[in-house]
């Protein structure tokens, strides 16, 4: 990570550290260690602000510069700066390194990811789609049975790891809503405990 980048975490946790420290009866120095502080956090925002203009597509995604290396990474960034960019760059060479850039990046389009979780599980589950295929396509062509078991069980591990990381992302999307209903029954007569005979 870019040494400004982290100096600029640093101050910024710092000035929220001073902010909740700035107490007591001294009025002053109260005042003084907020004014601190606030100085702290505006020169930490400014070291993350981008030097240069980062250009975005039309759905607000920033394109990285050609310098880079990287012409024609897009993601959904709504407040470009130094942090975010670096991040989307990492998460990009990730994805490429696993041999699912392209699919990662659909994936995230599909899903319409819209934060950093959700596209890195976007591209987690881009992930384990094609290793879970290409065991499965290895299986296949296995003449040795207890090998083509082992990738064919290999294989399936992934795709319920698929399966969960995709129910996980839909959690993610809609939120953790928890509906409880609660039914009232009213019962006409007497409650009898134990055994009735006839």
């Amino acid at each position: 990570m870019d040494t400004n980048v982290k100096s600029a975490i640093f101050e910024k946790e710092l000035s929220a550290l001073k902010r909740e420290q700035a107490f007591g009866p001294n009025y002053a120095k109260k005042s003084f260690d907020l004014a601190v502080a606030a100085e702290m956090y505006q020169g930490a925002v400014e070291k993350l602000r981008p030097t240069a203009h980062l250009e975005t597509s039309s759905q607000g995604e920033i394109i990285p510069p050609r310098t880079l290396g990287m012409s024609g990474l897009e993601l959904a960034l709504k407040e470009p700066d130094l942090l975010d960019a670096e991040v989307t760059i990492k998460r990009s060479v990730l994805a490429e390194k696993a041999g699912v850039f392209e699919m990662a990046f659909e994936t995230a389009q599909s899903v319409k990811a819209k934060n950093s979780i959700q596209r890195m599980q976007a591209h987690q589950l881009a992930a384990a789609h094609k290793y879970a295929m290409e065991l499965m396509a290895d299986a296949s062509k296995q003449r040795d049975p207890m090998f083509k078991v082992k990738l064919m069980n290999c294989s399936a591990r992934l795709m319920e790891t698929y399966s969960k990381g995709a129910l996980a992302l839909q959690r993610l999307q809609q939120g953790a809503n928890q509906i409880v209903q609660v039914q009232h029954v009213q019962v006409n007569g007497q409650a009898v405990i134990g055994n009735v005979g006839g």
